[in-house]
């Protein structure tokens, strides 16, 4: 049972006096059902159920009196409770059984000493169909594959996730986080793939039947997705061509496939509700609100960079030796900095989106923007120590601030630079291993803004 950063949160949740059913939400394989089984040990019991179990599901059909389901459960399994302790009730599958969801509410209104979870993947196929959805009686965060700093304690390395944490990001030390972390981009953050690499002492050699696993199982959910043959077969193409798919792409000309472009769109949605994969759009604000541009070509961002350099047939060794040719190399890192961001977000409606500047004259495009005290920071992704910064200049040239970030395989600091056409910036240049921490980073230059 590994360490994730969201136990925290539980934590604080567990603790708070006005406390919801917290709803935990994210693709199949991430770790839901384990995390809340790992901090059910902080609870005096634990009441599990599996909605995917007949014997489960029995106590909610046709009954909407949660007082008397949770008395049913506790007669069932012989639960003796005393006045003062703590239960976890878990309800995991949720999506089985969408009215539960609804039910939740009475959990809140009615059961409040009750500490209640549910979690269950392909959830976003079923909210549309539940028409009590208890609207501010519930709370909900998304759970990802393990980041980096989680991949550091799994490992077993914890002095170096506690130089992590704390933004210490010593010179010493960056040849040996810049080692782990291709170790990451090779493993990935999949807990069962992290489980295997661990079990063999640090061996890759198990990942790849570990990932073809994982990857059949997504390819068999596809069934459920789809409404019709005629849907599964566009589904099926997508996602067998998504993974080879290295830059932005349009719809109408996806994989020079015969499909139409809205068959193509509608297929992207549906792996976006299953969280395999999400497409990121470009904006082109200067200013906030950031608004995505969703007539212009997006990006792939897959779940997992392990589970995409397998789907690749990108050998072990070339992402640990660096001997990739420079466009993938490049995808790569963009996508493993972006997945870093994401990571250490639990929030379901977050944004994440590029800049680009398209015109007759001449384009740029700046790989990832995040707004800060309202300022929308570039972040400009390098695979390399160095790099052009042609687009970050043109970025900084129409703006009213002075902070731009580089991310690259380079160690940490700071520089002072000027644009082309010599407006001066404050530029951070943050080592890739540290790509989950810039937000933190950010917050420490907040006269720069």
């Amino acid at each position: 049972m590994f360490y994730r950063n969201l136990e925290k949160y539980i934590e604080d949740w567990k603790n708070r006096s006005q406390r919801k059913p917290l709803i935990i939400r994210g693709a199949r394989q991430v770790g839901k059902t384990t995390l809340v089984k790992k901090v059910s040990r902080s609870f005096d019991h634990f009441i599990q159920l599996n909605l995917e179990k007949k014997e489960d599901r029995k106590y909610f059909e046709n009954q909407d009196n949660v007082s008397l389901i949770v008395d049913l459960i506790i007669i069932d399994r012989k639960i003796k409770i005393s006045e003062g302790e703590y239960i976890l009730f878990f309800i995991d599958e949720i999506q089985q059984m969408p009215e539960c969801i609804g039910l939740l509410r009475y959990f809140y209104e009615e059961l409040p000493k009750i500490h209640v979870i549910a979690a269950g993947s392909l959830l976003e196929f079923v909210l549309g169909d539940i028409t009590a959805m208890p609207v501010g009686r519930v709370e909900q965060v998304l759970l990802h594959p393990l980041s980096f700093d989680e991949f550091l304690k799994a490992i077993g390395q914890d002095v170096l996730f506690e130089k992590w944490d704390s933004l210490n990001f010593d010179s010493n030390y960056h040849q040996m986080f810049l080692k782990y972390f291709r170790s990451y981009m090779a493993v990935g953050g999949l807990p069962e793939a992290i489980k295997t690499y661990v079990d063999d002492n640090e061996s890759m050699k198990g990942l790849n039947l570990i990932y073809e696993n994982i990857w059949f199982n997504y390819l068999e959910d596809i069934n459920k997705y789809g409404k019709n043959n005629s849907e599964k077969k566009v589904l099926n193409y997508v996602i067998e061509n998504a993974p080879y798919v290295l830059d932005r792409f349009s719809f109408n000309s996806f994989g020079q496939s015969m499909y139409k472009g809205k068959e193509i769109s509608e297929s992207f949605r549906k792996l976006q509700q299953a969280r395999i994969l999400q497409l990121i759009y470009p904006t082109t604000s200067l200013k906030v609100p950031t608004m995505v541009d969703l007539k212009k070509r997006p990006r792939i961002q897959f779940l997992d960079t392990g589970l995409l350099l397998y789907v690749n047939n990108k050998a072990v060794d070339l992402i640990l030796n660096e001997d990739m040719n420079d466009q993938f190399r490049g995808a790569i890192y963009n996508h493993v900095c972006l997945q870093e961001v994401m990571s250490h977000s639990y929030s379901l409606i977050e944004k994440y989106m590029f800049w680009v500047k398209e015109s007759k004259d001449s384009n740029a495009e700046v790989d990832l923007v995040i707004n800060h005290n309202n300022r929308i920071i570039p972040i400009e992704v390098k695979a390399g120590p160095t790099g052009r910064l042609r687009s970050l200049f043109e970025f900084m040239d129409r703006v009213d601030h002075n902070l731009a970030v580089r991310i690259s395989t380079n160690k940490y600091f700071v520089e002072d630079v000027k644009t082309i056409n010599g407006k001066p910036f404050t530029l951070i240049n943050i080592p890739v291993y540290a790509a989950g921490k810039v937000r933190s980073i950010i917050e420490n230059f907040k006269d720069y803004t």
